[in-house]
């Protein structure tokens, strides 16, 4: 009988033993995932703030031809060089977006589609073929890649019930 209880005893320290293992690799195995986590988190905060750094790079070139064109139009004092000079910047932030892939919402004669426009104000027609179309776009909406970035802001017209 002693020898019985001293093997059951020997199978239970075995156990507990085995049981302090796996405690102890369950441990470092979530301390290896923690460091891990933090380790990414950093890698992905220098990402983002490498792209800002980017993106400010090249938006700094267009903030300098605009102090540039109101510099010449104080100097000036010339209406026709300052719209000069900001069609040219214009110009240059337009070329910028569609280098980096933003295009532009499309709305003319298209119906309204809630996932991209913005029925800003709304018109009573009594055309049925109208109804639901946009009749004018009221500010410019935007997408990159697919992704809605701004809705364009239109003038919707209403079948009148």
């Amino acid at each position: 009988m002693p020898s019985f209880v001293e093997k059951l005893k020997k199978e239970a320290e075995e156990k507990d033993e085995r049981l302090k293992e796996y405690i102890n690799a369950y441990k470092e195995k979530n301390a290896q995932t923690d460091e891990l986590r933090v380790r990414l988190q950093r890698e992905n905060e220098t990402r983002l703030d490498q792209f800002k750094a980017n993106l400010f790079a090249r938006l700094v070139p267009i903030l300098d031809n605009l102090k540039r064109a109101e510099d010449s139009a104080k100097a000036s004092g010339d209406f026709e060089s300052l719209k000069q000079g900001i069609d040219m910047v214009i110009n240059q932030f337009v070329r910028e977006l569609e280098n980096n892939e933003v295009q532009v919402v499309e709305t003319e004669g298209k119906k309204f589609d809630p996932k991209i426009h913005e029925a800003f104000l709304v018109t009573d027609t009594e055309e049925p073929e109208q109804d639901n179309l946009i009749l004018q776009e009221l500010e410019q909406g935007y997408l990159f890649k697919e992704k809605l970035i701004k809705a364009a802001k239109v003038k919707v017209a209403k079948l009148k019930s």
